[in-house]
């Protein structure tokens, strides 16, 4: 079977680079595989840097966009432009880590031998991640709820236990694996507008998933990702907390229902993870008031059924700032460390 490594970029030609170098040093596989890439109209020198690598060899499919049209249409037609059975949708400043084309090849081979069709294969695929420092000399400690939840290979089977066990982690593009043909089947029948809030492609994922389709959960560590999230420095502070929110919300209620449990579990989870580390990040970096007046009426219309919220996520918004400054500095000088040798030997 043939994969297609879909990655959207803009303006992030050095991070693209790493990227490629990382998918040219893979090795020990037979993985068919073509990098589809969807160039946002990028004013550095993402064309040219291409265009070193497709003169090395590398099997390049590129667009570039007229007009820079957004991340979830960037994201759309890198998938567009693919030809693969499976497109690996990844971030521009992500890395393939060594020895996760020789996996993928070995996971779908297991399946390919017993499938009749290519309607008995998985829908999707939601592999492991590994994180790194910014300049990506080390390895941080990321709990990415697929490589700290699985021990092995697991498959989810059904819309509802997918959704519920593993929706959260549907929104780190680096880690997802999807079915082409599923995916442009929903983008064919869809009017995608309302979703093109960020997560489009968690938005496609909820819907390509039915009762009867799998999802395979890899554990193994195949994807390297930069920690460091920038969005508390923005002029926008409230930006990015209130994507996540109203982006899973969309993603998973419109397909699912807001009744539904399905739903429960993965907004849960959502609130409980993705929120509290918004709530955390927003604290430590001492943000302006104007933030809490946004997200705390906010996150309480969206959460306030889900008891682990009020007890892990909100009381984070009225904690005395010194206090988890003193807790952060004691993680720093006793738990992180200790991580972080096991993660660099």
């Amino acid at each position: 079977m043939r994969v297609s490594i879909c990655i959207p970029t803009y303006n992030r030609a050095p991070q693209l680079r790493h990227l490629l170098d990382s998918i040219a040093q893979q090795d020990g596989h037979a993985l068919e595989f073509e990098i589809a890439i969807s160039d946002n109209a990028s004013t550095d020198d993402t064309p040219a840097l291409i265009e070193n690598y497709v003169g090395k060899g590398l099997p390049i499919v590129y667009r570039r966009l007229d007009t820079n049209r957004g991340f979830d249409r960037n994201i759309l037609n890198a998938v567009d432009i693919a030809s693969g059975d499976y497109c690996w949708l990844f971030g521009s400043d992500d890395l393939v880590e060594p020895g996760a084309f020789a996996k993928i090849e070995q996971v779908l081979a297991v399946f390919a031998a017993s499938a009749q069709s290519m309607a008995e294969l998985p829908a999707g695929i939601s592999v492991g991640s590994q994180g790194y420092n910014a300049d990506l000399t080390r390895h941080i400690f990321v709990d990415d709820h697929i490589s700290t939840e699985f021990a092995t290979d697991t498959v989810l089977r059904g819309r509802d236990q997918t959704i519920g066990t593993i929706g959260p982690w549907l929104g780190f593009i680096s880690s997802i694996i999807v079915r082409r043909d599923r995916w442009r089947a929903v983008v064919a029948g869809a009017d995608l507008s309302p979703y093109f809030k960020g997560y489009i492609h968690t938005y496609l994922v909820a819907r390509m998933l039915d009762a009867d389709s799998t999802w395979l959960c890899v554990p193994d560590r195949l994807v390297g990702c930069r920690t460091g999230n920038e969005s508390f420095q923005a002029s926008n502070e409230f930006a990015r907390t209130r994507l996540d929110i109203v982006g899973y919300d969309l993603a998973f209620g419109d397909t699912l229902g807001r009744d539904n449990l399905a739903y429960r579990r993965a907004m849960a989870k959502v609130a409980t993870f993705y929120i509290r580390t918004h709530f955390l990040g927003a604290k430590l970096h001492g943000v302006s008031s104007a933030y809490w007046k946004q997200a705390i009426p906010m996150s309480v219309s969206y959460y306030w059924r889900y008891p682990m919220f009020w007890i892990r996520t909100f009381p984070i918004s009225i904690m005395p700032r010194f206090i988890l400054l003193t807790a952060q500095a004691l993680y720093r000088r006793t738990i992180k460390p200790n991580r972080e040798v096991v993660l660099n030997k």
